[in-house]
Protein backbone atom coordinates (compact mmCIF):
# COMPACT_ATOMS: atom_id res chain seq x y z
CA UNK A 1 0.00 0.00 0.00
CA UNK A 2 1.56 3.45 -1.18
CA UNK A 3 2.21 6.13 1.60
CA UNK A 4 -0.45 8.16 -0.42
CA UNK A 5 -3.34 5.55 0.19
CA UNK A 6 -2.83 4.55 3.64
CA UNK A 7 -2.66 8.65 4.51
CA UNK A 8 -5.77 8.71 2.61
CA UNK A 9 -7.48 5.69 4.59
CA UNK A 10 -6.35 7.65 8.03
CA UNK A 11 -7.92 10.37 7.15
CA UNK A 12 -11.22 8.91 6.52
CA UNK A 13 -11.08 6.70 9.32
CA UNK A 14 -10.38 9.87 11.48
CA UNK A 15 -13.08 11.80 10.11
CA UNK A 16 -15.76 8.59 10.47
CA UNK A 17 -14.94 8.03 13.86
CA UNK A 18 -14.96 11.60 14.87
CA UNK A 19 -18.56 11.75 12.63
CA UNK A 20 -19.57 9.25 15.01
CA UNK A 21 -18.59 10.79 18.08
CA UNK A 22 -20.70 13.66 17.29
CA UNK A 23 -23.62 12.24 15.44
CA UNK A 24 -24.06 9.62 18.48
CA UNK A 25 -25.34 12.18 20.91
CA UNK A 26 -28.19 13.44 18.09
CA UNK A 27 -28.68 9.85 17.69
CA UNK A 28 -29.64 9.03 21.49
CA UNK A 29 -31.52 12.24 21.90
CA UNK A 30 -33.76 11.47 18.75
CA UNK A 31 -34.40 7.70 20.61
CA UNK A 32 -34.84 9.20 24.09
CA UNK A 33 -37.98 10.90 22.74
CA UNK A 34 -39.70 8.20 22.11
CA UNK A 35 -39.19 6.36 25.40
CA UNK A 36 -40.48 6.44 28.61
CA UNK A 37 -39.08 7.55 31.87
CA UNK A 38 -38.02 4.11 33.48
CA UNK A 39 -36.90 2.62 29.75
CA UNK A 40 -34.49 6.21 29.74
CA UNK A 41 -32.95 5.12 33.04
CA UNK A 42 -32.93 1.80 32.83
CA UNK A 43 -31.44 1.07 28.95
CA UNK A 44 -30.18 4.51 28.02
CA UNK A 45 -28.54 3.50 25.19
CA UNK A 46 -31.23 0.97 23.71
CA UNK A 47 -34.22 1.10 21.38
CA UNK A 48 -37.80 2.57 22.76
CA UNK A 49 -40.41 -0.19 23.29
CA UNK A 50 -42.92 1.51 21.37
CA UNK A 51 -43.13 4.49 18.89
CA UNK A 52 -45.15 7.44 20.13
CA UNK A 53 -45.71 10.98 20.07
CA UNK A 54 -46.64 12.08 23.72
CA UNK A 55 -43.68 13.69 24.22
CA UNK A 56 -43.94 16.07 21.20
CA UNK A 57 -47.36 17.09 21.91
CA UNK A 58 -45.81 17.89 25.93
CA UNK A 59 -43.05 19.93 24.46
CA UNK A 60 -45.81 21.76 22.32
CA UNK A 61 -47.60 22.61 25.46
CA UNK A 62 -45.69 24.55 26.86
CA UNK A 63 -45.60 26.96 24.53
CA UNK A 64 -42.83 25.96 22.30
CA UNK A 65 -43.76 27.38 18.86
CA UNK A 66 -43.97 31.13 20.37
CA UNK A 67 -40.31 30.36 21.72
CA UNK A 68 -39.28 29.18 18.70
CA UNK A 69 -40.92 32.20 16.42
CA UNK A 70 -39.42 34.87 19.00
CA UNK A 71 -35.85 32.50 18.46
CA UNK A 72 -36.78 33.18 14.53
CA UNK A 73 -37.36 36.81 14.51
CA UNK A 74 -34.05 37.29 17.40
CA UNK A 75 -31.66 35.30 14.97
CA UNK A 76 -33.29 37.27 11.97
CA UNK A 77 -32.67 40.87 13.02
CA UNK A 78 -29.19 40.07 14.81
CA UNK A 79 -27.46 38.24 12.14
CA UNK A 80 -28.59 40.95 9.02
CA UNK A 81 -27.04 43.62 11.50
CA UNK A 82 -23.98 41.64 12.11
CA UNK A 83 -23.44 41.37 8.40
CA UNK A 84 -24.18 44.16 7.17
CA UNK A 85 -21.85 46.62 9.75
CA UNK A 86 -19.47 43.85 9.87
CA UNK A 87 -19.20 43.43 5.96
CA UNK A 88 -19.03 47.83 5.70
CA UNK A 89 -16.68 47.64 8.60
CA UNK A 90 -14.17 44.81 7.86
CA UNK A 91 -14.46 46.57 3.54
CA UNK A 92 -12.96 50.19 5.25
CA UNK A 93 -10.40 48.44 7.00
CA UNK A 94 -9.40 46.15 4.24
CA UNK A 95 -9.67 48.88 1.85
CA UNK A 96 -9.10 52.37 2.97
CA UNK A 97 -5.67 53.12 4.11
CA UNK A 98 -6.32 55.25 7.08
CA UNK A 99 -3.70 55.48 9.41
CA UNK A 100 -5.71 54.48 12.49
CA UNK A 101 -7.21 50.94 10.86
CA UNK A 102 -4.50 48.81 12.61
CA UNK A 103 -5.37 50.33 15.92
CA UNK A 104 -9.22 49.55 15.29
CA UNK A 105 -8.40 46.25 14.22
CA UNK A 106 -6.72 45.46 17.46
CA UNK A 107 -9.42 47.08 19.23
CA UNK A 108 -12.10 44.79 17.38
CA UNK A 109 -9.53 41.83 17.86
CA UNK A 110 -9.66 43.04 21.80
CA UNK A 111 -13.28 42.94 21.82
CA UNK A 112 -13.96 39.15 20.79
CA UNK A 113 -12.04 38.41 23.61
CA UNK A 114 -14.56 39.48 26.08
CA UNK A 115 -17.11 37.35 27.24
CA UNK A 116 -20.36 38.18 27.71
CA UNK A 117 -20.91 37.49 31.03
CA UNK A 118 -18.03 39.89 32.28
CA UNK A 119 -20.29 42.84 31.41
CA UNK A 120 -23.41 41.38 31.99
CA UNK A 121 -24.08 43.68 35.42
CA UNK A 122 -23.49 46.97 33.06
CA UNK A 123 -25.31 45.45 30.12
CA UNK A 124 -28.07 45.20 32.09
CA UNK A 125 -28.25 48.21 33.55
CA UNK A 126 -27.89 49.89 30.15
CA UNK A 127 -30.46 47.65 28.41
CA UNK A 128 -32.65 48.73 31.52
CA UNK A 129 -32.61 52.28 31.38
CA UNK A 130 -33.22 52.75 28.02
CA UNK A 131 -36.68 50.76 28.76
CA UNK A 132 -35.92 48.06 26.71
CA UNK A 133 -35.75 45.29 29.00
CA UNK A 134 -38.43 42.19 27.72
CA UNK A 135 -38.59 43.48 24.04
CA UNK A 136 -36.39 42.24 21.30
CA UNK A 137 -34.80 44.70 20.34
CA UNK A 138 -33.29 44.51 23.97
CA UNK A 139 -31.80 41.05 23.36
CA UNK A 140 -30.81 42.17 19.51
CA UNK A 141 -28.61 44.96 20.41
CA UNK A 142 -26.63 42.95 22.74
CA UNK A 143 -26.47 39.66 20.36
CA UNK A 144 -25.09 42.40 17.64
CA UNK A 145 -22.71 43.64 19.18
CA UNK A 146 -20.94 40.30 20.56
CA UNK A 147 -21.05 39.02 16.98
CA UNK A 148 -19.26 41.85 15.05
CA UNK A 149 -16.12 41.12 16.27
CA UNK A 150 -15.82 37.84 14.61
CA UNK A 151 -17.93 38.33 11.55
CA UNK A 152 -15.43 41.76 11.07
CA UNK A 153 -12.39 39.32 11.27
CA UNK A 154 -14.14 36.60 9.33
CA UNK A 155 -14.56 39.30 6.34
CA UNK A 156 -11.68 41.54 6.17
CA UNK A 157 -9.68 38.16 5.67
CA UNK A 158 -11.66 37.64 2.96
CA UNK A 159 -11.20 41.08 2.03
CA UNK A 160 -7.55 41.31 1.97
CA UNK A 161 -7.29 38.59 -0.55
CA UNK A 162 -10.74 39.85 -2.83
CA UNK A 163 -8.87 40.98 -6.07
CA UNK A 164 -8.41 44.88 -6.46
CA UNK A 165 -8.65 44.28 -10.22
CA UNK A 166 -12.73 43.88 -10.23
CA UNK A 167 -12.74 47.22 -8.16
CA UNK A 168 -10.65 49.00 -10.09
CA UNK A 169 -12.31 48.43 -12.88
CA UNK A 170 -15.85 48.97 -11.80
CA UNK A 171 -14.26 52.54 -10.38
CA UNK A 172 -13.24 52.99 -14.29
CA UNK A 173 -17.17 52.37 -15.38
CA UNK A 174 -18.00 54.87 -12.82
CA UNK A 175 -19.46 53.26 -9.66
CA UNK A 176 -18.54 54.82 -6.50
CA UNK A 177 -17.41 52.90 -3.59
CA UNK A 178 -20.61 52.41 -1.92
CA UNK A 179 -21.79 50.91 -5.57
CA UNK A 180 -18.53 49.04 -5.34
CA UNK A 181 -19.52 47.51 -2.01
CA UNK A 182 -23.15 46.70 -2.84
CA UNK A 183 -23.12 45.59 -6.54
CA UNK A 184 -20.01 43.71 -6.69
CA UNK A 185 -18.00 43.14 -3.06
CA UNK A 186 -21.84 41.92 -1.74
CA UNK A 187 -22.53 39.57 -4.86
CA UNK A 188 -19.25 37.61 -4.98
CA UNK A 189 -18.97 36.94 -1.41
CA UNK A 190 -21.31 34.41 -0.91
CA UNK A 191 -18.93 32.03 0.54
CA UNK A 192 -17.85 34.51 2.96
CA UNK A 193 -21.45 35.58 4.08
CA UNK A 194 -22.65 32.63 4.32
CA UNK A 195 -20.14 31.44 6.73
CA UNK A 196 -20.82 34.34 9.23
CA UNK A 197 -24.55 33.51 8.82
CA UNK A 198 -24.11 30.06 10.07
CA UNK A 199 -22.04 30.82 12.74
CA UNK A 200 -23.86 33.77 14.08
CA UNK A 201 -27.30 32.16 13.15
CA UNK A 202 -26.28 28.84 15.47
CA UNK A 203 -24.59 31.00 18.88
CA UNK A 204 -27.59 33.22 18.44
CA UNK A 205 -30.32 30.31 18.20
CA UNK A 206 -28.66 28.35 21.38
CA UNK A 207 -27.65 31.77 23.36
CA UNK A 208 -29.33 31.40 26.70
CA UNK A 209 -27.63 33.61 29.19
CA UNK A 210 -28.63 36.81 27.87
CA UNK A 211 -31.83 36.11 27.07
CA UNK A 212 -32.07 34.90 30.70
CA UNK A 213 -31.17 38.38 31.90
CA UNK A 214 -33.16 40.51 29.49
CA UNK A 215 -36.17 38.41 28.78
CA UNK A 216 -38.53 37.66 31.76
CA UNK A 217 -41.79 37.39 29.97
CA UNK A 218 -43.11 34.41 28.09
CA UNK A 219 -44.28 36.54 25.23
CA UNK A 220 -40.60 37.38 24.16
CA UNK A 221 -38.96 34.39 25.78
CA UNK A 222 -36.88 32.71 23.42
CA UNK A 223 -36.46 28.98 22.76
CA UNK A 224 -33.91 28.17 25.09
CA UNK A 225 -35.38 29.49 27.58
CA UNK A 226 -38.62 27.74 26.40
CA UNK A 227 -37.05 24.77 26.76
CA UNK A 228 -36.14 25.08 30.34
CA UNK A 229 -39.91 25.22 31.25
CA UNK A 230 -39.79 21.53 30.66
CA UNK A 231 -37.38 21.17 33.62
CA UNK A 232 -39.69 20.85 37.07
CA UNK A 233 -38.44 22.05 40.35
CA UNK A 234 -38.04 18.32 41.77
CA UNK A 235 -38.26 16.03 38.40
CA UNK A 236 -37.82 16.53 34.78
CA UNK A 237 -39.78 15.55 31.89
CA UNK A 238 -36.89 14.14 30.27
CA UNK A 239 -38.67 12.52 27.09
CA UNK A 240 -40.40 15.72 26.68
CA UNK A 241 -37.12 18.04 26.74
CA UNK A 242 -35.42 16.14 24.60
CA UNK A 243 -38.51 16.17 21.91
CA UNK A 244 -37.63 19.92 22.63
CA UNK A 245 -34.41 19.74 21.59
CA UNK A 246 -34.94 17.58 18.60
CA UNK A 247 -37.34 20.31 17.44
CA UNK A 248 -35.16 23.34 18.49
CA UNK A 249 -32.26 21.70 16.06
CA UNK A 250 -34.06 21.32 13.08
CA UNK A 251 -34.53 24.74 11.83
CA UNK A 252 -30.26 25.14 12.79
CA UNK A 253 -29.74 22.20 10.39
CA UNK A 254 -32.22 23.91 7.66
CA UNK A 255 -29.95 26.79 7.82
CA UNK A 256 -26.55 24.99 7.40
CA UNK A 257 -28.46 22.58 3.98
CA UNK A 258 -29.16 25.99 2.69
CA UNK A 259 -25.74 27.20 3.27
CA UNK A 260 -23.76 24.11 2.91
CA UNK A 261 -22.07 24.84 -0.58
CA UNK A 262 -21.03 28.42 0.17
CA UNK A 263 -19.89 27.25 3.75
CA UNK A 264 -17.64 24.59 2.29
CA UNK A 265 -16.24 26.84 -0.53
CA UNK A 266 -15.70 29.13 2.02
CA UNK A 267 -13.69 26.24 4.05
CA UNK A 268 -11.89 25.71 1.22
CA UNK A 269 -10.90 29.02 -0.06
CA UNK A 270 -12.48 28.66 -3.43
CA UNK A 271 -14.47 32.02 -2.69
CA UNK A 272 -12.44 34.07 -4.05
Amino acid sequence: MSKFKLANLLAYGFVTLFSIYVLLPILVMILTTFKTRREIFLEPLGLPGQFNFSSFEKALSVGLGGFMFNSFLVSLFSVFLIVVISGMAAYVLARVDFKINKYVYLLIVAGFAIPPAAVLVPLYVTVSNLGLLNSIYGIVMPLTAFGIPFTVILFYAFFLDFPREVEEAATIDGCSKIQIFYKIIIPLSGPAIASAAIFQTVWIWNEFLLALIMLTSDDVKTLPLGLFKLRGEWTSDWPAIMAGLTIAIIPVLIVFLIFQKYFVRSLAGLGK
